[in-house]
């Protein structure tokens, strides 16, 4: 097996963007080797969160939402960033499900913490399973949001991400990692 590689040293940092929506840093760093790489961005946020919100008959929740990043409409699950005020993510996930869908649930387990892209982002997500899930409210969406709220079985979800329907690469670890913690699939470990 290979030796792990030696973290990079920060010799300066500077802040490019700095929005309550994006951040961005660039810094100046040294490699391992001495070779100096002038601007090297890194997207700063306190990360988010994902809910995979399941109903008490076991069908599964999940967003139809326009994304301009692709100008495509996606079928995801309930997701949103974590707020300043939010010190557990799992408030969050709480808020991100009755905002984006008008459902709540009082049984909410983590999942997993992922990764988002760690070649030049500082981002965690946090995925919960979230349990007998009852509409309780409305969707108070964000002004650039129109999200449908969808229920599908957990097969139809297995089909929708099979033939490329249900396509964020996030949101589909999390499908399986639920689906999987569910019983609609069995473990290979």
């Amino acid at each position: 097996m290979r030796e792990l590689q030696r973290p990079w040293k920060t010799l300066a940092t500077r802040q490019v963007l700095d929005t309550p929506y994006l951040k961005i840093r660039s810094e100046e760093v040294e490699l391992p080797e001495g070779t100096i790489l002038s601007d090297y961005y890194i997207i700063e946020n306190r990360g988010w969160v994902g809910i995979v919100p399941v109903t008490p008959d076991g069908h599964i929740l999940l967003n139809k939402q326009y994304k301009h990043g692709i100008g495509l409409e996606v079928l995801e699950f309930p997701a949103g960033g974590i707020d300043a005020h939010e010190e557990d993510p799992q408030l969050a996930a709480h808020r991100e499900l009755m905002e984006e869908t008008g459902y709540s649930s009082e049984k909410m387990e983590m999942l997993a913490e992922m990764i988002a892209n760690p070649t030049s982002a500082a981002t965690r997500i946090w995925w919960y399973l979230a349990f007998d899930v009852c509409k309780t409210g409305e969707q108070k969406i964000d002004p650039a949001e129109v999200i449908e709220n969808l229920l599908v079985t957990p097969q139809e979800l297995l089909e929708l991400v099979h033939s490329g329907q249900f396509a964020v690469q996030g949101q589909i670890a999390a499908a399986y990692m639920a689906l999987e913690r569910l019983g609609h699939l069995k473990s290979t470990w």
